[in-house]
């Protein structure tokens, strides 16, 4: 009765494992690693500024030099860079943007202007801020934060899109495992792949609803949204009836770790992509959670601009768990079919023995 006892017991011990330990070994000390930054002016000014930047700063920030503030600008508004620092700013370089609400703003500005984006991460503002705040200090000058994407005063925690995407990957998941272990292999590969696009369709809907129209905390083009939510649904949930193939009823463990324990670190939704170990940054482009949470990041606060590659890895999940699930279910039926053709002949007999 024991060991029937311990192997039930040794899934749920086996998600805290893996939880704490992935999350904790992510995100307990975050620390920058090649951050990319930039200084603005000319070269004369900005070469010896980012020189100093570099050799006092290390790999933590990757530090670029462009020739005019306006540059500076579109850099940060297309998330090229996660601060740009102009030291002499011309007057209409202090207007950009809006006065950012995380530092104090001088009265009277008359400092260095540092341009920052926190809709593309509130989380990485202060990390990109901290090097050029304390070049200011030291040059005893006031630094004037111009934020040229704020957040949405409804998303001022930028934890919308997180559990946005969250729920989406949940909802891929879990209906997997579900069809799986109710209906197991009398359910086919056919009815499996609408089951989950109907309950994609759906699902995707229910998440719009809930942040948008309801709580106005996700907003966008609605069709953008709904695509990314029913892609996500149909790219966790194929995935996972693949890896139900394998793992049978365990199969909620290893789907649980990769798309959500190493999917939630890797996608950078919760604390900076550059802030995370070596193994975790080496993820952040494959995993599904990535593509959800910044497609939707993309339409709400920079016109889905480059969506199209976070819908084509999408797509390539849903298309890969597709592929090799009829592939494994080919190769098996080769393998089993032979046999059970011979098990279904009639065994043979001795021949009788003639009668005297």
């Amino acid at each position: 009765m024991v060991r029937p006892i311990a192997r039930v017991l040794l899934f749920p011990f086996a998600m805290a494992v893996l939880l704490v330990g992935i999350y904790t070994a992510a995100m307990h000390a975050p620390a920058p690693h090649h951050l990319k930054i930039a200084v603005a002016g000319p070269p004369a000014q900005t070469g010896p500024l980012a020189a100093s930047l570099r050799k006092g700063l290390g790999d933590a920030y990757d530090v670029s030099t462009v020739a005019s503030a306006e540059r500076a600008r579109k850099l940060v508004a297309h998330r090229a860079v996660a601060a740009a620092y102009v030291p002499t700013p011309a007057p209409g370089d202090r207007a950009a943007g809006t006065p950012s609400t995380t530092f104090a703003q001088p009265p009277r500005p008359s400092g260095p202007v540092l341009y920052t984006a926190s809709a593309a991460g509130a989380a990485q503002v202060n990390l990109a801020a901290a090097p050029f705040t304390n070049a200011a200090v030291q040059q005893h000058q006031f630094l004037q934060v111009r934020d040229l994407v704020p957040l949405s005063t409804d998303d001022t925690s930028d934890t919308s899109t997180m559990y946005a995407a969250i729920g989406l990957t949940l909802a891929g998941y879990l209906s997997a495992v579900m069809l799986s272990t109710v209906f197991g292999t009398g359910l086919t590969r056919r009815r499996t792949v609408a089951a989950l696009a109907a309950f994609g369709a759906a699902a995707a809907i229910a998440v719009w609803l809930i942040t948008g129209p309801i709580l106005g905390a996700v907003h966008g083009f609605a069709p953008a949204i709904l695509l990314t939510g029913w892609l996500t649904v149909m790219a966790v949930g194929t995935a996972t009836v693949f890896l139900s193939r394998f793992c049978g009823r365990m199969t909620p463990l290893p789907a649980v770790a990769i798309f959500m324990f190493l999917g939630m670190p890797a996608s950078g939704a919760a604390l900076p992509i550059a802030t995370m170990p070596a193994p975790i940054r080496a993820l952040h482009d494959l995993l599904p959670m990535t593509s959800t949470s910044g497609s939707l990041r993309q339409i709400m606060y920079f016109g889905s601009e480059g969506i199209d590659r976070y819908w084509l890895t999408l797509a390539l999940w849903a298309l890969a768990g597709l592929l090799l699930t009829l592939a494994y279910d080919t190769l098996k039926a080769r393998r089993t079919g032979p046999r059970n053709d011979t098990d279904a002949l009639p065994r043979q007999t001795a021949d009788p023995a003639p009668s005297h």
